[in-house]
């Protein structure tokens, strides 16, 4: 057998010229039956192939009545989705012996079988894999969902609008998610968090043939669409460690596992991967590593309208092991001159409650200066944001952007806190456009992210 490099291996299965369907449904309601809809819905631009022996057209696709047609197509596909376990061996050789390789089988071949003939069918399709050279993901598989790409094989309704195919200046880099669940891979296709990270692939491979999980996870590293890997794990084999051995560094990949295995886990930990302890924390974590850059230490500025949401920052930090920055008297003085309120005498946090009035404008003005101070400080790692605000002292968000500009090199995380919702979904929506992680609520989870970000740069007191 030819040694395949892993883009050879696996860019067909995430980006097809030209697919065969086999097996789809009537019912677009179906399992069988939405694959075509969300190829559809997501404006798939490669061809769309489908083998129905019992009806001329599904969706306005005509359908191929014999596999022998196949050899008819232009161009030929290059990848074939089964739908079905009907006749699942037959097709599977038909598929060998015309050159079609790259074979996704999503159908549960286990359904109405004893233990041992569904067990017979595998090691049958395993021999077939042998015979013919091909690389089979699969079965029992929910999909993959590619969003550069366009392309998703779902059995899971997905949302257009999620794929977003007509969204100007859409990334084209993002994160992949890699699930031992197909539930949560497939919720992936309707469920948008409120600040919409990039997605780059998801994917769900059920039981492995020729291609396993941890295949997967090594070709991730080399996906340059793959910013960062995210994992969903219910239990974590000797072959993810060694993936990340091979791989250290590379890329950050933050898991989730409800597993019981301490020495896998403490093993895979050593490895590289990064722990969270919230299955939601996986995406939220995601944007903080996106969007921020890397922290020069683990110290931070805060800035917050009162001692309750500081020192709610303050409890979480001590439990992460991050620090308080100390300033330059420059910068201390700077601060104390221009915001009074019950700022402490250190200069950081910056503390601006009581404001002289309930105007936005002025508080503005609060975080604009000390935003710029506390960055500008060698000290500052990090800066964050508490926002406990209300309408009358709500401010816009937009002074980031030149922030930010100005000080390309520094995260800036924002917490939200008990804030009126319309300000809120603004601070969510112009915090988005300006890449700036917003935690809602989840005091803790920002420092919690930030420790993470910290770790995999190695910049915490802990490594």
């Amino acid at each position: 057998m030819a040694v395949r490099s892993l883009e050879d291996r696996f860019k067909t299965f995430f980006n097809p010229q030209s697919i065969i369907i086999i097996g789809a449904s009537r019912n677009e309601y179906t399992f069988n039956g939405v694959v075509v809809k969300n190829l559809l819905e997501a404006q798939y631009r490669g061809k769309i192939n489908i083998y129905h022996p019992f009806t001329d057209e599904l969706m306005g696709i005509k359908c191929l009545k014999t596999l022998d047609e196949i050899n008819a197509i232009s161009p030929q596909p290059d990848l074939a989705i089964i739908l079905t376990q009907h006749n699942i061996l037959t097709t599977v050789e038909f598929l060998g012996q015309n050159n079609i390789q790259k074979i996704m089988i999503e159908t549960d071949t286990s359904v109405k079988k004893s233990p041992f003939e569904a067990e017979q069918l595998i090691i049958n399709l395993e021999n077939l894999a042998k015979k013919w050279d091909l690389q089979i993901m699969g079965p029992s598989m929910i999909g993959i969902i590619d969003f550069q790409n366009r392309f998703t094989s779902s059995v899971i309704p997905t949302r257009s609008h999620i794929i977003q195919p007509n969204l100007k200046n859409r990334p084209d880099k993002g994160v992949s998610f890699l699930a031992q669940s197909g539930g949560l891979t497939g919720a992936c296709g309707w469920w948008s968090p409120r600040q919409k990270i990039p997605f780059a692939k998801i994917i769900h491979i059920g039981k492995s043939i020729t291609i396993s999980e941890a295949d997967i996870l090594d070709f991730l590293f080399e996906d340059e669409a793959t910013l960062l890997i995210i994992l969903y794990l219910k239990d974590i084999p000797s072959t993810f460690i060694d993936v990340l051995l091979k791989n250290k560094q590379k890329k950050p990949v933050l898991y989730k596992c409800v597993g019981k295995d301490q020495i896998h886990e403490e093993a895979f930990q050593q490895a590289g991967a990064i722990k969270v302890d919230n299955y939601i924390e996986l995406f939220e974590f995601a944007k903080v590593f996106l969007w921020c850059p890397p922290p020069k230490n683990n110290s931070v500025g805060i800035i917050g309208p009162s001692s309750g949401a500081i020192n709610l920052l303050i409890s979480e930090m001590r439990n992460q092991n991050i620090h308080l920055a100390p300033l330059s008297n420059e910068n201390r003085d700077a601060i104390l001159d221009k915001v009074g309120g019950s700022t402490c005498a250190l200069g950081n946090p910056v503390d601006f409650w009581p404001p002289k009035e309930f105007v936005g404008t002025q508080i503005c003005q609060v975080y604009y200066n000390a935003s710029n101070s506390l960055l500008q400080d060698q000290n500052v790692g990090t800066l964050f944001l508490a926002l406990e605000f209300f309408t009358e002292i709500e401010f816009n968000f937009s002074i980031f952007e030149n922030i930010k500009r100005r000080f390309p090199n520094k995260p800036i995380i924002a917490i939200t806190i008990q804030a009126e919702r319309e300000g809120q979904n603004r601070i969510i929506e112009i915090g988005t456009d300006l890449q700036i992680p917003v935690f809602v609520d989840e005091v803790e989870r920002g420092i919690k992210a930030l420790k993470c970000l910290l770790k995999y740069y190695e910049k915490d007191d802990d490594s």
